[in-house]
């Protein structure tokens, strides 16, 4: 009876001790469900296979309409690259304005571009994430893996929830959303929108002066850009008495392509849609294929290759750097050339004198085509698993995607960075205070260029009181804006994929530069290309278009 007492009492010691436990955590719990929602994106679906149902239990600190979005601040560590001119975010006046709108602080942490890749990877390895990347730069595939792993937070369900401007902008640009989407259909990052149209495609740029002085127009098909190029070269076009030191076509073909001269301008007048004369893939009639072996890529092998063999086309282009390009360009004897501008190019003294003309028409293509890209730049924005503070940080996020806030994210706050020079109009100009000599240099410490995921308004951007920026817009309206033509997408990939689209692509790649060359410098086309088609399919090129075929039509799906 007395042994039967003890195990009594101490049973009930027990028992009681195990209410009490229950009790404090769950005071634990309730105390950490002020801070943040019970379950959200970030932490119910670590694995990101699925989104997770968005549970809307919000906090007594957290607003889900309205500004500040938290009423007490809250602290988020952000991580990013530093843009090339952005010398550190502390004191930026960006992020001064988003805490005064938001309630948000933040505590920085950024590398050097140069660094940011390798450092990139050693943050993902070592689990210390920041709550939020920004400038983050992440590829498809980081994306896909990091997101896949649970460091990189599920954001469909809080976009859903709480980013009524992020929604809008993939409504209106379906391959933003796209774009963003992973294989396993959940969005992991966010991108920045801006399709103004001069931002969109490749810009050509021929000599207006020296096509009165040889007697000729503007050429609109290739045979007549042939032509003017040939009489630029025999007819002293520039008029300084040397017959001799006129280049018709210069620029860069090399894997660097950073200016790749005018390939992309005889590609897309044969009816390839490409932006860039390296391997590439390209789509018509929704079927994909690998240009590089097609018949107009022949073509415009034979027609660079004249060029080159007439020394029409510049004969340092395979080994020239940008800056030599450029010297030629100042000295006024490159009459033909693709560039960003013209007077960025060849400095203002000359560089007014050249027109764009962007669409041309050929023997195979009667249609005039601009490659265009989406205007999107991928994953520069996202939310990770150590964020306690998902809520709040997507609709910061989704403030930057809204009118007021996408002006801050790309000029800077208003009266500071720029001001309206008459709002009814819709014209504003930068503000340049003493102290700085360009308007790039003071963008510099009032914004992040680049480096929130935000949606930039076209209609703002084009009010710039700026006679350059007028320039441009005119040259695009007239010789570009009406032929444009989507180029081939960014598409997401599954690991498996890539173990075995990479390699060849790889091989690929390197087989066609080399022989790009080769064709352009030495020609022999006609009697070599069947072996070199070949050679291609060899290397399982046709493997390559099967799955990228696939990834395809899952994107177009995607776009509805």
């Amino acid at each position: 009876m007395k042994k039967f007492y003890r195990e009594g009492k101490a049973l009930l010691v027990l028992l009681v001790i195990a209410v009490l436990l229950s009790s404090v955590c769950a005071c634990g719990q309730e105390g950490t469900d002020k801070q943040t929602t019970t379950q959200s994106a970030a932490s119910g679906n670590v694995e990101g296979t699925t989104a997770p149902e968005s549970t809307k239990q919000v906090i007594a600190n957290f607003n889900e309409t309205g500004y500040p979005i938290v009423n007490e601040p809250i602290t988020l560590k952000i991580c990013g690259a530093l843009g090339s001119t952005t010398a550190k975010w502390e004191g930026n006046s960006l992020f001064e304005h988003l805490t005064k709108v938001t309630g948000i602080k933040f505590e920085m942490d950024t590398y050097a571009a140069t660094a940011w890749t390798d450092r990139k990877a050693l943050i993902f390895a070592s689990k210390d994430l920041p709550d939020l990347f920004i400038s983050a730069g992440l590829s498809a595939k980081e994306t896909a893996q990091y997101g896949g792993d649970g460091q990189l937070t599920v954001l469909n369900d809080l976009i859903s929830s709480y980013a009524p401007n992020i929604q809008e902008a993939f409504r209106k640009y379906p391959a933003a959303k796209a774009g963003s989407t992973s294989r396993d259909g959940n969005i992991y990052a966010l991108p920045i929108i801006n399709v103004v149209p001069r931002d969109l495609h490749n810009r050509y740029w021929i000599n207006t002066k020296w096509l009165k002085n040889i007697g000729k127009e503007v050429p609109a098909t290739l045979d007549e850009l042939y032509d003017v190029l040939v009489a630029f070269k025999e007819k002293d076009a520039n008029g300084n008495g040397n017959p001799n030191d006129e280049i018709p076509v210069s620029g860069l073909i090399n894997t660097s392509l950073s200016v790749e001269s005018i390939d992309a301008l005889v590609l897309n007048a044969l009816g390839v849609n490409t932006n860039k004369g390296n391997y590439w893939r390209a789509v018509k009639d929704g079927k994909v294929y690998c240009k590089n072996i097609m018949p107009e890529y022949k073509e415009y092998l034979k027609y660079m290759s004249k060029l080159y063999k007439e020394k029409l086309l510049d004969n340092d282009v395979f080994v020239q750097t940008n800056e030599q390009f450029n010297a030629k360009a100042q000295q006024g004897v490159v009459g033909c050339f693709q560039s960003a501008a013209s007077y960025i190019t060849c400095g203002t003294e000359i560089g007014y004198d050249y027109t764009q003309f962007d669409a041309l028409t050929s023997s195979l293509s009667s249609t005039k085509m601009v490659a265009a890209g989406p205007g999107v730049i991928f994953n520069i924005g996202a939310i990770t698993k150590a964020n306690k503070f998902p809520e709040a940080t997507i609709r910061l996020l989704d403030y930057c995607y809204s009118e007021e806030g996408s002006r801050v994210c790309y000029y800077g706050e208003e009266n500071v960075g720029w001001k309206w020079v008459d709002k009814a109009a819709g014209t504003w100009n930068t503000i340049v205070p003493k102290g700085y000599e360009t308007d790039d240099q003071h963008r510099a410490v009032v914004t992040a260029i680049l480096g929130l995921p935000s949606w930039y308004r076209t209609e703002f951007l084009n009010g710039i009181e700026n006679k350059d920026t007028a320039w441009l817009n005119g040259m695009t309206a007239k010789y570009s804006e009406p032929y444009f033509e989507l180029t081939f997408p960014s598409l997401n990939f599954t690991q498996e994929e890539l173990d075995i689209t990479a390699p060849i692509d790889s091989d690929v790649k390197s087989y066609v530069h080399e022989q790009r060359a080769k064709f352009i410098i030495e020609g022999n086309i006609d009697e070599t290309w069947d072996a070199y088609v070949a050679t291609v399919e060899k290397m399982g090129i046709g493997k390559v278009m099967e799955i990228v075929q696939k990834v395809y039509d899952q994107y177009q799906e995607a776009m509805k």
